[in-house]
Formats: structure tokens, C-alpha cells, sequence
């Protein structure tokens, strides 16, 4: 953990890689940051789950800081300095973008299948000082192999992920247009239905096939020896919120490592250093 830690405080620091490809007032906030407190806000996103922030600065770096341990990721996994990166469901989230330009130097290229659109467009106006090919493609998780070529990348990328596959499941056959709603005001109700559907023992329905399909469509995208990479996260505020529901939220990982096994993908799990495997998984593409 302490070398983690310390390897997410340089690149999150002036004259870190993911530094420089952060956003002017990123920048300044992280200037403005005392070594204790960048130090601190690199503890905090390794940390599940996650604790309230305790400085300023601490809320605006989280993205950068969460790049860095993807970043951490790429090289322990030995991934090609020229990478093409796939991610699915990104939001308006940037850490895998940040993670894939500086791991390739801007050589690489990053692939998001991203359905609602208002994220996407959030996305796109923080890709200004990318040099690195990339493209946000508006469609379902599932529908992954009718824009793109099988066995064409290096790495699958599900940065809290799980979650959103499983919450347009069953928000949509419940009326929810989820690639036009304005997402976080939504959220809540998608979560609550997710909670409603896992209560009542209803995930296998919908909820399910939906996270199998876009993980078995991410195997046929990633070339053989590639890997298949998965985090979540929440809150520790979130235990004691009367409607979230904390303890489905921490075990959605080994909720979608029993079903991606079950479904006999050409995947082995593989360890990665310092990540508790109740938050991250990564699978080796066989």
C-alpha cells in the first residue's frame, strides 16, 4: 500500500505525468496542496471503501489520483507502451483516459462505449490535452462487437463500471430513458432499484445476463494474453444513508467474479499488488 501511495502522490504532483494533463484549476489545487495533503489524497482512493475527504484539494484530485492507480495497474500487468485501451460505461469519468496517455506517452489509443449522453458530453471536454487517439461511441456495453473489431485491444478497463451496467438494467424496463436522463439527479432511484431487484431475488432476470454480456463482449474485444481489469468503490458515509445500499455496493465485485466465472469466459484471475480483491479484479485474457 505504501508503495502504492507513494507512487500515485508523484504522479498526481507537479511535474508527474498525470499532472500535466490535468485541468489549469486541477493544477492549482494540487500546487496550493502540501506533500501531506496530495500524500493523503493518494491514501484516500486506496482505501475502500473510501473515507471522507480532509482538505480542500482532496475532491478535486480524486479523478487524478485514481488514474495514477490504474496507471500502477498498466505496468504491473506489463501492458505495451503503445496500448489500445477499451472502456466501457466511462461517464463522464477521465482516470482511464489519463492512465492510457501517460502509460503509452500519447502513442496509445482508448475506445469508450458510452450510452447516455449528456456524460459523454461531459467527457469530451476534458480530453483537451490528450495527443493520443481516442473515441466516445454512444451505445450499450453489449453491443460492443457491432462497432468494433474482436481481438483488437490490450486492455478492458470496467472503472466503477459494474455498477452502471447493472443500474441501466433495470432502470430501463421500468421506463428510465437512460441514454438521454440527466444521470446524477437520476441516480438515486437507478440504485434503489437495484437494491429492489437484489432484495427481492430478481438480479438473475435482467440485471445479470446484462454485466455477463458486456464482460463476455470485452473477452472477444481483448486480443489472447490481454487483460480484463474491474474497480468499485464507495463511500464510508454511505452506511449509515437510510437508502443506499452499502453492503450490495461492497460486494459488487465478488458478486460479478462468481457470475463471470460461472459463465466460463476464457479468463484466469490474477492478483494484482496491494488491491483488495473485494474491490478490484483482474483477469488474464486466455
Amino acid at each position: 500500500m505504501l508503495h502504492l501511495q507513494d507512487r500515485v502522490a508523484r504522479e498526481v504532483s507537479p511535474g508527474g505525468g498525470i499532472f500535466a494533463l490535468l485541468p489549469d484549476d486541477v493544477q492549482a489545487a494540487a500546487r496550493g496542496a502540501t506533500p501531506e495533503e496530495i500524500a493523503s489524497s493518494a491514501l484516500n482512493v486506496l482505501i475502500r471503501p473510501q473515507p471522507e475527504e480532509i482538505h480542500p484539494a482532496g475532491r478535486m484530485l480524486m479523478n487524478a489520483c485514481l488514474g495514477a492507480t490504474w496507471l500502477c495497474a498498466f505496468e504491473e500487468v506489463g501492458l505495451p507502451r503503445n496500448l489500445r485501451a477499451f472502456e466501457p460505461c466511462a461517464g463522464s469519468s477521465e482516470p482511464i483516459l489519463l492512465a492510457t496517455e501517460v502509460h503509452s506517452g500519447g502513442t496509445g489509443s482508448y475506445v469508450t462505449l458510452n450510452l447516455n449522453r449528456p456524460l459523454a458530453a461531459q467527457l469530451r471536454d476534458k480530453l483537451a490535452k490528450l495527443r493520443m487517439d481516442w473515441e466516445i461511441i454512444e451505445d450499450y456495453a453489449q453491443l460492443a462487437d457491432t462497432h468494433l473489431e474482436p481481438g483488437t485491444f490490450d486492455v478492458a478497463c470496467f472503472h466503477h463500471a459494474v455498477n452502471d451496467i447493472l443500474q441501466t438494467a433495470v432502470s430501463e424496463p421500468r421506463g428510465m430513458d437512460t441514454r438521454n436522463v440527466d444521470w446524477w439527479p437520476n441516480e438515486r432511484q437507478m440504485i434503489e432499484w437495484l437494491a429492489e431487484d437484489h432484495g427481492a431475488g430478481r438480479l438473475g432476470e435482467r440485471a445479470r445476463p446484462a454485466l455477463v454480456e458486456a464482460v463476455a463482449q470485452a473477452c472477444e474485444l481483448v486480443k489472447p494474453g490481454g487483460y480484463l481489469i474491474f474497480d468499485h468503490w464507495t463511500w464510508v458515509k454511505y452506511q449509515s444513508v437510510a437508502w443506499f445500499p452499502f453492503q450490495l455496493f461492497s460486494d459488487l465485485i465478488p458478486m460479478a467474479r462468481e457470475w463471470i466465472l460461472a459463465a466460463d469466459l476464457p479468463v484466469a484471475e490474477q492478483a494484482l499488488e496491494g488491491r483488495d480483491p473485494r474491490w478490484w479484479m483482474c483477469l488474464r485474457r486466455g
